[in-house]
């Protein structure tokens, strides 16, 4: 699969190479309003994490910072939906391979996280929009 040209790849660094694992992608009107609304505590931990799952994976990032959280399911053909989490933020999520690498697209996000339950709407909505990425 191809970077969606509707996305910027953010993390390890903005359009550079991807990590020893993978990168971290979102849409540019997604990131603007990560980094105006979210709180600068919110912000680092999500960015400590993204980093890391950049370098290492997934399976180093505790799951208070880097979780699954479900799989959207349409047509017989379904998508893994992750979020990143940090003080009141969750950027919800996809990876697919990119280049033989992995990629995670931010396909949704919560702002003014308030629960530990994710809004299943919201998740929804994510996964809905990663399953259109991938399957069309």
């Amino acid at each position: 699969m191809k970077k969606p040209e509707t996305y910027t790849i953010r993390f390890p660094e903005e359009d550079g190479a991807p990590g020893d694992h993978g990168s971290v992608a979102m849409k540019d009107k997604d990131w603007k309003v990560f980094q105006k609304e979210v709180g600068m505590e919110g912000r680092a931990q999500i960015e400590a994490a993204m980093r890391a799952w950049c370098r290492f994976g997934p399976a180093n990032i505790p799951d208070k910072r880097f979780k699954f959280e479900t799989r959207y399911e349409s047509g017989g053909r379904g998508v893994r939906v992750d979020a990143f989490k940090g003080r009141h933020v969750r950027l919800y999520g996809t990876t697919v391979e990119v280049d033989g690498k992995p990629m995670f697209l931010v396909t949704g996000r919560d702002m003014s996280k308030k629960t530990d339950a994710a809004d299943r709407e919201l998740l929804k909505a994510a996964g809905k929009t990663a399953f259109k990425l991938i399957h069309g």
